[in-house]
């Protein structure tokens, strides 16, 4: 059980560092707006997926706004 604490505590740590990583990588403005260039043709890609069934996309899109609010929050 002592191993197990003591993995999860340094894996918290590294978490911590490849986040800290991730932000000033994500603060760079040309790997910023690739980012979100990359993330929005992935969801136009899923959108033009659930097109052929209105229900589909309906939920497609209620299900985006609703990560959106949440990641908005956070």
């Amino acid at each position: 059980m002592q191993e197990v604490l003591l993995l999860r505590g340094r894996g918290a740590a590294e978490w911590s560092v490849m986040l800290k990583f991730l932000r000033k990588c994500a603060a760079i403005p040309a790997v910023k707006y690739s980012i979100i260039a990359v993330t929005s043709f992935l969801w136009l890609v899923g959108f033009a997926d659930q097109l052929p069934d209105a229900t589909q996309a309906a939920k497609y899109v209620g299900i985006s706004l609703l990560m959106l609010a949440v990641a908005a929050t956070a």
